[in-house]
């Protein structure tokens, strides 16, 4: 059976339509309770928890409370964190001694849209062969049973401290920030509450925007997906650094007191360079996805580095990381992550602490992080799509992305990849020249068309 309900980053759609409706995701709780259940050891004494939490979406609590209810009629008890980050969650799954957490977040989507994201005892994301097996088993579970009596559902709010103060006391103990002045864009999502509390910590000056869900306004012309939001107010208010979240906090953008703005690709940059440079870097690797700009790769060469590229999705840079023990690795999009030292989790508020940690012993600004890294030109199209296809099923756009890759050469390349979240088709080009990047698409789109997978 080929995975259906699973993308790239769990169960995503429209909350209220198949397959984030009540019914199936207490079918699911059901499911993930005898998964649990099944896999402890008979003579293990505690009782298994899960613990749930959500970003700022009007649908979470209702989507928490079907996963919840499948959980306890399976004989899972369960702990509702509530609103908070999806790192954060990860984090206490692993820290907490949980058998599994669920997320109920659609990260950088649109406020209409959520997900189910899965972590299991490491508070890492869920294998592919698990999700798949998952979701073998919902196709044959039955009704619920008749006449149990559910497990314990409790609220655990004051959970996320343990994140805080973990964060402060075990992870960045020597890093102070006092006297710098630090914008965060929280996308109106689940960091509107914890950022400004963990920076504070730190005895940073705090501004904060869009920091006030209301249920509808998530992503909403802020966050991750519009930096520059957060790079205007930076020169505004006289911050040093800006910080720009998506709904669920694990991506991150920066930007520095001038406005630049660093992407993923720009924070890898910086970051391994100076690990790089300082002997850090195992393997003198890091590791990116195929969307990772040229200028990337040629900047870690330049210190000695290399960039090994994954699939798309930052499960499969996790997955590069661990085979060969390196130790940073991220996404474009802004999502970093650090290796085993931090679970593999993207995490923004740590990848912010991860660049004040290098930049405050030199007594330097954001302005001096990743200097002089530009990308070369590069531009990705999405286009909706009907159904997702095999893309050697399409005979026009595949010999259109044969063409374009020889015509190329070392001074370009190509990614045409179908969404693992989101119906569509991403054409992304990047090229030494912006018109070599325009005539490509061009070509490419023609293809597709020619093809009629495009709406």
């Amino acid at each position: 059976m080929s995975k259906t309900l699973f993308g790239t980053d769990g169960i995503r759609g429209v909350a209220g339509e198949y397959p984030l409706v009540p019914e199936l995701l207490e079918k699911l709780g059901r499911v993930l309770a005898l998964r649990i259940l099944g896999d402890m050891p008979d003579d293990y004494e505690a009782k298994p928890r899960v613990l749930i939490g959500h970003d700022g979406r009007e649908s979470g609590e209702t989507l928490a409370a079907a996963v919840a209810a499948g959980l306890t009629h399976g004989g899972v008890p369960v702990d509702v964190v509530g609103l908070t980050t999806t790192p954060c969650l990860a984090y206490l799954t692993f820290a907490d001694w949980y058998q599994a957490g669920v997320m109920i977040s659609a990260s950088h989507n649109p406020a209409k849209d959520n997900g189910i994201k899965l972590f299991g005892r490491q508070g890492n994301k869920l294998a592919d062969a698990v999700e798949k097996e998952l979701e073998t088993a919902l196709e044959s579970i039955g009704p619920p049973p008749q006449g149990i009596t559910p497990a314990e559902i409790r609220r655990t709010k004051n959970l996320v401290a343990d994140y805080i103060t973990w964060l402060r006391t075990k992870a960045f103990p020597d890093l102070e920030l006092h006297g710098r002045r630090i914008l965060v864009d929280c996308a109106n999502g689940a960091a509107s509450e914890l950022a400004p509390r963990v920076l504070k910590t730190f005895g940073a000056e705090v501004v904060t925007i869009h920091d006030k869900p209301d249920g509808h306004n998530i992503n909403h012309g802020c966050g991750a997906l519009h930096p520059e939001v957060a790079a205007a107010a930076v020169q505004e208010l006289g911050c040093e650094v800006g910080l720009s979240l998506d709904g669920d906090a694990d991506r991150s953008i920066l930007c520095d007191g001038h406005g630049r703005i660093l992407d993923g690709d720009a924070v890898l940059a910086g970051l391994g360079c100076a690990l790089q440079d300082a002997g850090e870097l195992p393997g003198n690797t890091v590791v990116a996805t195929v969307m990772s700009n040229l200028a990337l790769e040629r900047m870690l060469k330049q210190h000695g580095a290399h960039l090994l590229r994954a699939q798309v999705g930052d499960r499969y840079v996790a997955e590069g990381m661990r085979d060969g023990g390196f130790r940073l690795g991220g996404e474009k999009s802004g999502h970093i992550l650090f290796g085993e030292d931090h679970g593999f989790r993207g995490d923004g508020l740590y990848t912010l602490l991860r660049i004040m940690e290098i930049l405050v012993p030199k007594n330097q600004t954001a302005a001096d992080f990743a200097a002089g890294y530009q990308d070369l030109p590069q531009k990705l199209v999405n286009y909706e799509v009907a159904k997702r296809v095999p893309l050697e099923e399409l005979p026009h756009l595949s010999a259109a992305c044969a063409e374009a890759e020889e015509s190329l050469g070392d001074d370009g390349r190509i990614v045409v990849r179908f969404s693992g979240t989101e119906l569509c088709l991403r054409l992304m080009v990047e090229a030494i020249e912006e018109s070599l990047v325009d005539a490509t698409l061009a070509k490419l789109e023609a293809a597709a068309r020619k093809d009629g997978i495009l709406l």
